[in-house]
């Protein structure tokens, strides 16, 4: 057995001594950092959660976002398809409104040109007839028109009706002139000589420079002639001669004066030379 002397001894307790309260201080130690890092593990496991709980709550709200746009883009879609078939149904609408009054125009303009025609058939017309002139009536126009075709078919009773019915309704047409002389044709065809002269005389007295005067005073020569008045036809040939030197009528009066015999009393006319 060995023995240590007192210092010794003391120097070998204050080591135990030292080392157990090592000991004790790193068991402590030990505990507290366990205790710290079960701690901590719990904090960083409640922060998940909160996390966890966090990050579900975003995405509920996130989803229940997108379901809000979701239904907010198929009501859109509804409104679109809505639309679309409201602008079908108006183009529709908008080609048969086209159509309608495309044909409302036609019949506007089919109506204005008939009632442009009427009112042309019913205003007054300027025409020059026989060289002259004249503004007449549709009326007066269609008697006078409808008398010379009665004349024209050789149904001289009818034209003179007609040209007798024009100058009682009209008196102071501008056809009167033509009408005289027309309807002293009329008489002649009809071998209504006297009837004739006084129409062919009306038209040479009452309007002397006409340009059918000439043809009348022929055509009462020629009157003269059926009624076999010799002179009352070579006076009426003289006056022609007279009064209208250069017409083609009064050349045919010189003609027909070479022919006829000489009035009693008188030389017969010597032939002009050419």
């Amino acid at each position: 057995m060995i023995f240590l002397p007192p210092m010794a001894t003391r120097f070998r307790s204050l080591v135990l001594a030292l080392a157990a309260a090592c000991l004790a201080s790193a068991a402590q130690a030990g505990l507290f950092e366990d205790a710290d890092a079960r701690r901590a593990i719990l904090d960083l496991r409640q922060q998940r959660t909160q996390d966890a709980d966090a990050m579900a709550g975003k995405l509920g709200a996130l989803n229940a976002q997108i379901e809000q746009l979701r239904r907010s883009l198929l009501e859109m879609n509804a409104q679109l398809e809505q639309l679309r078939g409201d602008l079908a149904k108006q183009r529709g609408q908008d080609e048969v409104l086209a159509r309608d009054l495309a044909e409302v125009q036609r019949k506007l303009k089919d109506t204005q040109a008939s009632v442009d025609e009427r009112v042309r058939k019913l205003e007054p017309q300027t025409l020059t007839v026989d060289g002259k002139t004249i503004k007449v009536d549709p009326d007066e126009k269609r008697l006078f028109d409808e008398a010379l075709a009665r004349l024209r078919a050789a149904d001289f009773a009818a034209g003179v009706a007609g040209l007798n019915g024009l100058l009682q309704r009209y008196p102071s047409t501008g056809y009167r002139e033509s009408a005289w002389y027309w309807s002293g044709n009329a008489h002649y065809g009809l071998r209504q000589y006297k009837e004739a002269i006084a129409a062919f005389r009306q038209l040479v007295d009452k309007a002397p420079e006409h340009a059918r005067a000439p043809e009348a005073l022929l055509s009462i020569a020629n009157c003269h002639g059926e009624l076999k008045d010799n002179e009352a036809a070579r006076r009426t040939l003289e006056e022609l001669v007279k009064q209208y030197p250069s017409t083609e009528a009064a050349q045919a009066a010189r003609d027909r004066l070479l022919t006829m015999p000489a009035p009693r009393g008188a030389a017969a006319p010597k032939k002009a030379r050419g």
